[in-house]
């Protein structure tokens, strides 16, 4: 065994590359060899054949460094000759040692995959910290002699195996040639379904948390702030590659409710809204999306009505159990709420004529969503306002007040007609002539509407109606019934406009009134004096006293007379007295055949 054969199983270390550098390669040529230009190609290749010819012994001993033991002649120093092979052994014992440490190492690495605590135990710190436990593992291996049927029985296994690996990667390349297809035959149904999604109108756009989906925009972007993501589906690819749609937030597959309003009438329901019916067509994605935007626009609409319901409460709106609720009249409640059409009740017994008013308020809150909707886009396409530091709210659409509007100016001049068709009807049962014209919404009907905006404008303003009353004495009062929930009105307005030709001019022109009350009072004001004005033409012996409802008729002391005309809301009467006696009346209440007023005034 040679002296100098050392192992080692560590790694060789690395060159230092201070020493390869070219910074100290460059000095070392310089001192050995000196300078570069007596150096050249054909003295190095004299050097390398000089050494290839060299013994390999006298190689050897010219690389070892190890300076040769002294002859008889030279007689070196003992003592130089003992340090010499002192330092030889202190060198072979290192390698020993390393050696050493380096087959523990070794076999501690082996058994760390057994039993590693006490493997580590033994372990030299730089592997513990540079190689982990149990990475070095060891199995027997026991070698015997094969016979020639071994032999071929492997081979046979051999092809076997081969075979069999062969089949399995043809079986595998057919799978994914078959799954090719179908994926090739999916992806073509889901493309030619987003083109026929294209086709109708929608709008394919990205969705915004996922980059590899696309989707499809059936909401509207004219809705408010709080509708900015609604209308949003993503265009998902089914199991057999037809198309579907995943509504973000449900409208069309979860919130399947629309708007329902109900008119109720002394505690009982009276009437009820029908909800729309699902759009069904042939192609199932368009229906879907289609589906999915009425109900955003239901959804859309009944969180607008709770919202200007809100500010309204000043007039009677009420926001209750998730239903906004407002006084149609006495004892009438109209109850606007959400309604899912998976749950709609069972019939009720209802009035025709409240199921059309629901019908039509349920139609008329649409409409004006759509309107609004409308005037959102105007609004865009306008310059931009001023930049300010104040927030500007956006203020609720108008869609409760056109329709309370309508439903309180309908009220108003219902009851202003019975009342002044009373009043004229007591006039003629008193033989007097009298008579009354209205016209409804004459501002709204009487404009020239050549589209439905046009129309639904003319519906959202003042609405007024005109009442001309006919009275006996050439009286001719006119009465605009004006109605708006907004400034300056905030309610019912009644502008009397009284022309005539008797006297009472001073009392008489324009005058406004903000109830049925007053206005009411005024008519009868009114028709108290032109009774008077037509007694006064019509018999010169009666004189009016100080333009009042009195008169008084000339002649003897004894026969003083004085009649007065009061007209009542059950009745028109007059009462007079003779010579200071009792007075007597006679009343009329609007039943025909009675006394005329004119027989009664010649008979006292």
């Amino acid at each position: 065994m040679d002296e100098h054969l050392l192992l080692s199983l560590t790694s060789w270390p690395d060159p230092d590359p201070q020493i390869t550098s070219l910074s100290s390669l460059i000095p070392r040529i310089q001192s050995e060899r000196g300078p570069f230009k007596n150096v050249t190609e054909d003295s190095l290749n004299e050097e390398i054949a000089a050494a290839e010819k060299l013994p390999d012994h006298d190689a050897t001993h010219e690389d070892d460094q190890t300076p040769l033991p002294a002859t008889a002649d030279d007689q070196p120093n003992p003592r130089e000759t003992l340090a010499l092979r002192k330092q030889e052994l202190i060198k072979l014992i290192e390698h020993a040692q390393f050696d050493a440490m380096s087959a523990l190492d070794f076999v501690s690495l082996l058994l760390s995959s057994v039993r590693p605590t006490h493997a580590e135990a033994s372990m030299s710190r730089h592997l513990r910290d540079s190689i982990s436990s149990g990475t070095l593992g060891s199995d027997s291996i026991r070698k015997k002699d094969s016979t020639q049927s071994e032999k071929a029985d492997s081979e046979t296994i051999s092809k076997g195996w081969r075979s069999e690996s062969l089949v399995q990667s043809a079986s595998s390349l057919f799978n994914a040639a078959s799954r090719l297809t179908q994926e090739s035959e999916r992806e073509q149904m889901y493309w030619e379904d987003v083109l026929d999604v294209k086709r109708e109108g929608w709008a394919i756009c990205r969705v915004p948390r996922e980059p590899q989906s696309l989707g499809v925009r059936f909401g509207f972007s004219e809705a408010g702030a709080d509708e900015k993501y609604r209308g949003l589906g993503v265009l998902r690819k089914g199991t057999d590659g037809a198309i579907t749609m995943q509504d973000l937030l449900g409208h069309g597959t979860l919130a399947r409710g629309s708007v329902r309003v109900r008119v109720s009438r002394d505690g009982q329901l009276t009437g009820t809204s029908e909800p729309f019916e699902d759009v069904i067509h042939t192609s199932g994605i368009t229906s879907m999306i289609q589906n999915s935007r009425n109900y955003a626009y239901e959804h859309e609409l009944f969180l607008e009505i709770a919202r200007e319901a809100r500010t309204l409460a000043n007039l009677g709106f009420r926001n209750v159990d998730e239903a906004v609720t407002f006084e149609l009249g006495t004892n009438s409640t109209v109850i606007i709420d959400m309604m899912s059409n998976a749950d709609i009740p069972a019939a009720e017994t209802t009035s025709d004529q409240d199921n059309e008013l629901a019908q039509g308020l349920s139609t008329a809150l649409r409409l004006l969503l759509s309107h609004a909707h409308r005037q959102n886009l105007k609004k865009r396409r306008l310059p931009p306002s001023l930049l300010t530091q104040r927030l500007i709210a956006n203020p609720p659409l108008n869609l409760l007040r056109p329709i309370v509007s309508h439903l309180r100016h309908k009220s108003n001049t219902d009851e202003f007609k019975t009342s002044a068709s009373n009043l004229i009807g007591y006039a003629k049962s008193a033989g007097l002539s009298a008579h009354l014209t209205l016209e409804n919404c004459h501002n709204c009907l009487s404009r020239d509407i050549n589209n439905a905006e046009d129309a639904v404008d003319s519906l959202t303003g003042l609405l007024e109606s005109k009442a001309t009353l006919y009275l006996p004495g050439s009286w001719k009062i006119v009465v605009l019934i004006q109605t708006l929930l907004g400034p300056s009105v905030f309610g019912t307005r009644f502008a009397v406009h009284t022309s005539h030709d008797g006297s009472c001019a001073t009392l008489l022109g324009a005058n406004s009134f903000s109830s049925q009350a007053e206005v009411q009072r005024y008519l009868q004001w009114c028709l108290e004096r032109s009774v008077i004005n037509y007694i006064a033409g019509r018999i010169t012996e009666w004189e009016q006293i100080a333009m009042s409802n009195e008169m008084t008729k000339a002649g003897q002391q004894t026969q003083y007379k004085r009649l007065r005309v009061e007209v009542e809301n059950e009745h028109l009467a007059v009462r007079w007295t003779i010579g200071g006696g009792e007075d007597e009346n006679h009343t009329w209440t609007g039943e025909e055949g009675a006394l005329s007023l004119e027989a009664l005034i010649m008979s006292i």
